[in-house]
Order: structure tokens, then sequence, then C-alpha cells
């Protein structure tokens, strides 16, 4: 987090951008539709700060520390297993279908033998807490 503050003026232009989620003096947050607009001209090869730019925010009002955060943040989010979202935490999702057909073929390979190795475990634990009430139900 930037130690440079917002003002309120800074806050009320920034609250106008449809391309944030909340922000605060000390914090903003983006839309998916941000991070996403973003990360595919990062990866087109531009800058950070003309992405900022381009998407209707004053770089000025950032600084570079802040852009930096903006950049790593967005990063995590791409490579992660939930993707991009809104707000602070992460949503805690079960992916669908419909969300295995929106990222590439190889991420979608690895969410899945997440969620099987992850469901796995799950049936294992099942079986063993039924094996358990069922021996605890013959010793009564």
């Amino acid at each position: 987090m930037s130690k440079k503050t917002f003002s309120e003026q800074e806050i009320r232009r920034l609250k106008k951008n449809p391309y944030t989620h909340k922000v605060t003096a000390k914090t903003i947050r983006f839309t998916v539709a941000f991070k996403e607009e973003f990360w595919q001209r990062y990866q087109s090869g531009d800058a950070p700060t003309q992405i900022i730019k381009a998407l209707g925010y004053d770089e000025e009002m950032f600084g570079v520390h802040r852009i930096e955060g903006i950049l790593i943040n967005i990063k995590r989010q791409a490579i992660s297993s939930t993707g991009f979202y809104e707000g602070h935490c992460r949503p805690k999702r079960r992916a669908t279908v419909e969300y295995y057909e929106s990222v590439p073929t190889p991420k979608a390979l690895a969410l899945m033998q997440n969620e099987l190795i992850y469901l796995r475990q799950e049936v294992e634990f099942i079986k063993k807490n039924m094996q358990a009430d069922n021996e605890q139900g013959r010793n009564k």
C-alpha cells in the first residue's frame, strides 16, 4: 500500500471512473473489467503507466509505487486459480463448466486436477467419518 493518501477531491474523481470498485483515502480497488483490460494490455507490451492513463486515470494521482503495487496484484490474480475478483477478498467458489471454458486450456486442466485432488480428499474424509460412526453405533 502506498503512503500517499488521496484527497477528497481525488476520491471524488476516482469514484467517477467506471473501473473503480471502491476508493478510500488510502486504497483503491478496481473492477474485474479493469483488471482484465489492464492484464491484456500489459501482456501485449504496454507500460503500466500507459495502461492506467488509457483506462481514464491520472497516473500522477497514483505515483510509481502504487502503480507497481497495482501491477503486482493484477499479476498475482491473473495466475491464481480463482482469477480476477473485485474487492478485498477473493471469492470462495467452486469452478463451473462455464468457468473452465473461459480460461486457457492449461489453466483449466490445472484447476480440474486441483479440484479432483480436493474431492478425493473429501470423499476419504467422509468415508472415515461414516466408518467411525458405524463403529460407535456397534459399540453402544
